[in-house]
């Protein structure tokens, strides 16, 4: 399994300089800096071919209303497409230490991490003035999230108490 280390370092440096408004009009200057095409933006999102080193070399952008919620990236290959024959059992110490290393490698390029959650589907977040930068593993691959402060902070909010 291959975690594009310095791919998905080369875009998160580039997501925190870049000057996002949120708006769909930024994706195509995005991925333009990234070196990514493009492939099909319609209502609710956007699918989008990187140059990343990896099995999928896809990303996916969901929004609505002409405004971009997130970015979604691949940064290693799928579990399923670069390991059909091996079991989790030798797949999931792979995606452990791709996290480790990618972490580390973003520990170079971005602030102290905002918040992290260990555990299977480990996650570690930075949130910065114009984008919130995602490091999140699932069982078959490690995702790097780009995310609208504003929605991020709209999906942080405390649930309202059920009043009985």
């Amino acid at each position: 399994m291959h975690v594009d280390i310095e791919g998905a370092t080369r875009i998160a440096r580039l997501a925190a300089e870049f000057d996002w408004t949120w708006a769909v009009g930024d994706l195509e200057p995005f991925c333009a800096q990234a070196g990514w095409e493009l492939v099909e933006l319609r209502q609710g999102g956007a699918s989008i071919r990187t140059n990343l080193h990896v099995s999928r070399p896809k990303a996916h952008m969901f929004g609505r209303q002409h405004r971009m919620n997130w970015i979604s990236i691949y940064v290693t290959d799928l579990a399923d497409a670069a390991t059909a024959a091996t079991p989790m059992t030798v797949v999931r110490p792979l995606l452990d230490e791709g996290f480790a290393n990618l972490t580390a490698a973003l520990t170079s390029v971005l602030p102290i991490p905002t918040y992290s959650e260990p555990g299977p589907e480990a996650t570690i977040r930075r949130d910065l003035p114009k984008v919130v930068v995602e490091l999140s593993m699932s069982p078959r691959a490690i995702h790097l999230q780009l995310t609208s402060p504003k929605y991020q902070a709209w999906v942080d909010e405390p649930e309202p108490e059920d009043e009985d």
